[in-house]
């Protein structure tokens, strides 16, 4: 059990923060004034030559508190994301906030994605190991992630893929998850702070077997448009034998930015990872999951940013670097600049905008355009262009649009399609252009205690690329054309309680790479017990997830014979409680002690679990 794993002092610290400094979240109380007024009183009868030294602190105190109260609810200048320029119709992205982000159900960024119906994560085990998407069977290009408006290249040990389990969770502040036929464009962007009272959190968890989690952060912002985020993430995960092996990670981020004004400003970041991972050996020694041996990653931005009006509309233009170098102790270092700039015109209703980005290695050149247009209430239209090219004479040109309305009553519509060819892997010469005819079509109803939404597309032929990770499974056999079903469903018949799922299938014979009838549910219980604590300052939350697939083909052996994944359920749990801003949580998993793994031969083992503590406070 974790309580008997958790340290004495890890436990009276957890207990012993929350009284240590007073609470500044909305539902912190103002200390009592009238200890305040009897110890004035008892100040004016001290005899002459004591002053008033002994009865300072508490009003000193009680004054540095309410000004820093009076500090969070003043808004500063804080950097604007880049975003693309919308309108968006309704359906086409996931949008996930911090909040979202804390009180759901995710331990990495690759969970996050499951919100994504037909999503299956090729996990290598549990936390430390890899935790790679495949969306409509388009393998280990099926996402493309940004972070912070620059394209996040994939570099050493794995060029091909990028592994969403090696982003810092605790360093984001919000998630975008663009829904493609076939593609997912995954946008993170870093913590955004935008009041002048400084911010910071504490995150602390133990899990089984001497597992562990560090995290803090820092945010400050001033009147005159200087700001700074601290912020680190470390995670240790030692060895069990024949169980799993060892992996530590310690991420550090620092940014610095300076907003004279708020039309315009500069910024810059940087992003290191230090991920080191030890491989998975099969029962005869041979390998099933490579390790990352001392691995390194760095990653540079430096951001100008303009913008013609202080509001929405207008024009802006943002001038980006970026510098990143990853290597590992068995490979040579991956260097990687790319130059560029972004910009838009919005206006209410409409907008449009181009980028274009130079890079050292493997794309040279990239352009786009993109724009939207909303004509009547509840309508959008969207769409982009993109021209990139290539080493070894290669080029990727195709066109995106998007169309979707919103009508009475909740019911909405949804259609998109890409067509084109792209380069699915630049870093792999041999890796020539595919051709793209997809397209996929989703209407939906949604109440607010119900919503159902069910989807159908159709992507081309395909030939999806391995994973690097995964040595057992160095190929997936060609994609013909697929059709696939999703249904996904909500039932929210009480305030704190919720029913969430969704299921997809492919149509005919089931590709490699994705199970047949996959399905993903969750029930959580949610709630503030607001006839006890009115303020809000106590919520409960109580989640119990399963995700099951039937049998399938998961890819091809180094002799091209198929790799059978086994039919298997998993069920997982958490508990959260929130007192003010500190938060209690425990997430465990593999419930039922199932054997099948998501990947043959690397299970999750026995019933792994994480429980610590975070906190978020004004300092």
């Amino acid at each position: 059990m974790i309580g008997r794993r958790l340290p004495r002092a890890s436990l009276a610290l957890g207990l012993v923060l929350p009284l240590a400094a007073p609470l500044r979240s909305a539902g912190a109380q103002v200390p009592d004034t009238t200890r305040r007024d009897t110890v004035q009183a008892r100040r004016d009868t001290l005899p002459a030559g004591q002053d008033t030294i002994r009865a300072r602190p508490d009003s000193s105190r009680l004054q540095r508190y309410l000004a820093a109260e009076a500090e969070a609810r003043i808004k500063v200048r804080a950097p604007e994301p880049v975003e693309p320029p919308g309108p968006e119709p309704a359906g086409s992205r996931i949008v996930l906030t911090r909040d979202s982000i804390e009180w759901g159900h995710a331990a990495t960024v690759a969970d996050l994605l499951q919100r994504v119906p037909g999503v299956y994560l090729w996990r290598g085990g549990w936390l430390g190991q890899p935790e790679l998407p495949n969306f409509q069977g388009r393998g280990a290009t099926s996402a493309e992630y940004y972070l912070d408006g620059l394209p996040f290249i994939a570099g050493a040990p794995d060029s091909v893929g990028v592994d969403p389990a090696l982003f810092p969770l605790s360093l984001l502040g919000r998630i975008e998850i663009e829904r493609w036929p076939g593609l997912l464009r995954v946008r993170l962007y870093t913590l955004r702070h935008d009041r002048l009272a400084p911010r910071s959190r504490i995150g602390i968890s133990r899990g089984s077997r001497d597992f562990a989690r560090y995290q803090a952060s820092l945010e400050r912002r001033t009147r005159s448009g200087l700001g700074f985020v601290l912020a680190g993430d470390n995670l240790t995960v030692p060895e069990i034998t024949g169980l799993r092996t060892r992996y530590a990670n310690t991420q550090l981020f620092a940014q610095g930015s300076y907003l004279p004004s708020p039309r315009w400003g500069v910024l810059a970041q940087v992003l290191r990872a230090r991920p080191d991972r030890d491989p998975v050996l099969g029962p005869a020694g041979d390998t099933l999951s490579r390790g990352i041996p001392s691995g390194r990653r760095t990653d540079w931005e430096v951001r100008a940013m303009w913008r013609a009006d202080t509001g929405a509309a207008g024009p802006r233009v943002d001038l980006l670097f970026g510098h990143s170098v990853a290597s590992d102790s068995l490979a040579p270092s991956v260097h990687v600049e790319q130059i560029g700039a972004t910009a838009s015109y919005r206006l209410p209703l409409a907008s449009l905008g181009a980028s274009a980005f130079y890079r050292t290695r493997w794309t040279p050149l990239d352009l786009r355009v993109n724009g939207g247009w909303a004509p009547v209430r509840g309508g959008a239209v969207s769409g982009e262009a993109a021209y990139q090219r290539h080493d070894g004479g290669r080029s990727s040109a195709w066109v995106g649009l998007r169309g979707g309305v919103e009508l009475p009553l909740g019911l909405r519509a949804l259609g998109s399609m890409r067509f084109g060819s792209a380069v699915a892997a630049p870093a792999l010469p041999a890796d020539p252009a595919q051709r793209l005819r997809d397209w996929q079509a989703l209407v939906g109803w949604e109440r607010p205690w119900i919503g159902v939404e069910a989807g159908y597309a159709r992507t081309a032929a395909f030939q999806p690329l391995a994973y690097q990770p995964y040595a057992g499974i160095p190929a997936i056999a060609p994609l013909g054309p697929t059709e696939w079903v999703t249904l996904r469903g909500r039932l929210t018949p009480f305030r704190w309680l919720s029913l969430e799922g969704w299921y997809s299938d492919p149509r005919g014979v089931a590709p490699d790479g994705i199970p047949p009838r996959h399905m993903l549910g969750t029930g959580t219980i949610r709630t503030d017990f607001p006839r006890i604590f009115p303020s809000g300052v106590l919520e409960l939350e109580l989640r119990l997830g399963v995700e099951h697939w039937e049998a399938g083909v998961l890819g091809r052996d180094a002799f091209g014979s198929p790799v059978t994944l086994p039919r298997a359920t998993y069920f997982r749990s958490l508990v959260q409680i929130r007192l003010g801003s500190f938060k209690f949580f425990w997430d465990r998993s593999n419930l039922t002690l199932v054997e099948t793994g998501y990947v043959p031969g690397l299970p999750i083992a026995g019933r792994p679990s994480e429980f610590g503590a975070r906190w978020e406070f004004s300092n």
